[in-house]
């Protein structure tokens, strides 16, 4: 799968246990790659695990396991095969006019039967998810969540399958464009088979309650009418 990459002009290079799988104008990131721990500077920047950041505009973020083993598996993959097929994902989407951070670069360290891997990409300034933006502005909730239909719809008319899709993983630009984020548990098909679609919105939906329950976000009352209108609204051909 490495040599996918080559193909898609990223420059691989190895040396002991490492591979860095970078851009063509970043070889100054193998410097930083080689460091033993995380890469580049700690931050207050948090996503699922907390990010680090490398100047000037380089964001990386440490892969971590979800659920109920995440304590026991932790940073531990035994391929680096997800995030290769982030990569291709990202590439996908971001050549069909959706807006994800461009990676930049990939680390893979090899213990053992194990890898670590830390994904660097580009950094969005002045940015906040939509948990963020819903907690403390309440003036265009209704359209802004009619535009995450729009993009979710627009994703999945391009085969995409988002299996971690809720609202930390869209962000809100200072310019109001919406950003899809953390595909490395995403799929691509020819043709997303409808039943996929109905469960990507059904969990976006709920990551939405949740966070109303908890009493971290006020919406009005017709904000699953606006983001299902949204979504039933385009096809992927007139977002953007």
């Amino acid at each position: 799968m490495l040599s996918d990459l080559e193909a898609m002009g990223y420059i691989i290079r190895k040396e002991d246990n490492l591979t860095l799988i970078y851009k063509p104008a970043l070889p100054h990131l193998w410097d930083p790659a080689k460091t033993k721990g995380p890469m580049g500077e700690t931050t207050t920047l948090t996503g699922r695990s907390p990010l680090r950041f490398i100047e000037p505009d380089m964001v990386v973020r440490s892969l971590m396991h979800g659920g109920i083993f995440r304590h026991i598996t932790g940073k531990r993959f035994l391929s680096p095969n997800r995030t290769i097929r982030e990569l291709k994902v990202s590439a996908y989407l971001a050549a069909h006019g959706i807006r994800t951070p461009e990676i930049l670069a990939v680390r893979l360290i090899k213990e053992g039967l194990f890898y670590t891997i830390d994904v660097v990409s580009g950094f969005i300034p002045d940015s906040k998810d939509l948990l963020v933006h819903f907690e403390k502005d309440q003036t265009d909730n209704l359209e802004l969540l009619k535009k995450s239909g729009l993009l979710i719809r627009a994703v999945h008319d391009l085969g995409v399958y988002h299996t971690d899709l809720h609202i930390k993983n869209l962000l809100l630009d200072n310019s109001g464009n919406l950003w899809v984020l953390d595909l490395d548990k995403a799929y691509q098909c020819d043709l997303l088979p409808e039943f996929m679609k109905q469960m990507n919105l059904k969990r976006f939906i709920r990551s939405i309650k949740k966070w109303q329950t908890k009493g971290r976000i006020h919406l009005p009352d017709k904000w699953a009418s606006s983001f299902l209108d949204g979504y039933h609204s385009i096809s992927s051909s007139t977002f953007g």
